[in-house]
């Protein structure tokens, strides 16, 4: 049965998806007018370590693409060539990156209604339990504006060499009435290897769909909806 609903998410279209989802881009299709070479609406990728690419599988189109294996030192070589230098660390090494940092790929700020419950929905790809995807909010704090809450979906799979579609419900103003955006963070850290990322989607729901969702049993492990420290 579970096969058969992911084979209808496929079928109805890479369009239709993204049209349904405050998140724009969520599927990878659209180029920066900006810049031809990065996603429109998320961060610029580096290339090496993050890649905007043509993923496996006819149906996905182009996806985010993270490698864990590339090296510390690869790494900030590869951030300094493209030019994000927020990313750069001091004394880089030869391990994985997999062993330290990990690799993130942030989205554009989206705006985040007061009282509104909502879920994520992203296709998935790789190692069981070697990646997240976050859901993370900024609000006022003192005068400044803070990240002030977070919820993370941990990518657990039965077969880590197909696409697998995961939805977590999540509720930022629940506990911290003062968010007003949020951000998607793809996050892939241990094993090293390669992780994709497709069809992110964010959808507001019903407060009864949210409570329902809390008492399904997920594919994937649910994550945590808690107050930023």
């Amino acid at each position: 049965m579970r096969a058969l609903i992911l084979s209808c998410l496929v079928a109805s279209g890479l369009g239709a998806r993204a049209a349904e989802s405050l998140l724009p881009d969520g599927n990878f299709e659209q180029a920066d007018p900006a810049n031809p070479a990065q996603p429109a609406h998320w961060q610029k990728p580096d290339g090496l370590g993050a890649q905007w690419t043509n993923a496996p599988g006819a149906a996905h189109g182009r996806a985010i693409r993270l490698d864990t294996a590339v090296t510390e030192k690869a790494m900030v070589a590869s951030w300094t060539r493209a030019g994000l230098t927020q990313w750069i660390f001091p004394n880089p090494a030869d391990n994985p990156i997999s062993d330290t940092y990990g690799l993130s790929f942030y989205s554009e700020a989206i705006p985040v209604q007061a009282g509104q419950p909502y879920k994520i929905t992203f296709d998935y790809r790789g190692p069981s339990g070697g990646a997240k995807v976050w859901v993370r909010g900024w609000g006022l704090f003192q005068g400044e504006k803070r990240r002030r809450w977070e919820t993370a979906v941990e990518c657990r799979v039965a077969h880590p060499g197909e696409w697998t579609t995961i939805t977590q419900e999540f509720f930022p103003t629940k506990s911290r009435p003062e968010v007003t955006e949020m951000k998607v963070m793809l996050f892939a850290y241990h094993p090293p290897g390669v992780y994709w990322f497709d069809n992110v989607r964010i959808k507001p729901i019903t407060g009864a769909e949210y409570d329902a969702l809390r008492k399904t049993p997920a594919p994937a492990a649910h994550g945590r909806n808690r107050p930023a420290p």
